[in-house]
């Protein structure tokens, strides 16, 4: 049995942290990093252009499931409280972590099919749509961490990234990176969210799933920048 969490500042900023990391917001954190550090891989499109499609990740991917998952709540258990909004009940992350992935995939057709997006970002929307339905299956028979998943998919993310595009400065990238994943997933061992095998799992499985959908797209698609 798990034991209580004494409600201390310690509490309560693992509390914030967890909110601010929570995986919804985990694909703005990805595309407003290449925003600002990496913006080449944005290519063709404008500055402007770049901001705004940041601007619609935010929206699309944060701020719409959020408000799904609210109702939802409201509709099924009648409250929405911190257990019910980190989804620390594992029966409580099945259907949402289904329907956020369906709706993440139809989201990457749909931006790239009508919106045209580059196939790099395409393949990032991917990645994050494939990380959530695992995490929906997964989740049918062990809780398994999503912000290890989320944090451990970023990371990878940037490595490869680094590698294709050497970019100096993707070095703090890859650092900060390493150091919220640290802070955040420290954050849900002392709430009690999760045991350690949960979250290292996690974050290994988040690295293989982007390790796959990168090499798939530049192996396989024979894909190249236009720089």
């Amino acid at each position: 049995m798990k034991h209580h969490t004494q409600k201390n500042s310690w509490y309560y900023f693992a509390l914030i942290i967890s909110y601010l990391l929570h995986p919804v917001f985990v694909p703005t954190y990805i595309f407003a990093v290449f925003y600002y550090f990496g913006n080449m891989v944005f290519n063709p499109y404008s500055i402007p252009a770049q901001l705004y499609v940041v601007g619609m990740i935010l929206i699309t991917t944060a701020i719409i499931p959020l408000i799904m998952l609210g109702i939802n709540l409201l509709l099924l258990r009648k409250k929405i409280g911190n257990r019910e909004l980190l989804m620390d009940s594992n029966k409580d992350r099945i259907v949402p972590f289904f329907y956020v992935g369906i709706y993440y995939c139809a989201l990457s057709y749909m931006f790239y099919t009508y919106l045209h997006f580059p196939l790099l970002l395409t393949c990032l929307m991917m990645i994050i749509s494939i990380s959530v339905l695992m995490t929906a299956f997964i989740s049918i028979f062990w809780k398994i961490s999503a912000h290890a998943i989320a944090l451990g998919a970023s990371l990878m993310i940037f490595i490869l990234i680094y590698t294709i595009i050497p970019n100096p400065d993707f070095i703090y990238v890859i650092t900060g990176t390493l150091l919220i994943s640290g802070i955040t997933l420290s954050s849900r061992l002392y709430l009690n969210g999760h045991t350690p095998g949960q979250v290292y799992a996690g974050y290994v499985l988040g690295m293989l799933i982007s390790s796959i959908g990168l090499y798939f797209l530049v192996f396989n698609l024979n894909f190249s920048f236009n720089l």
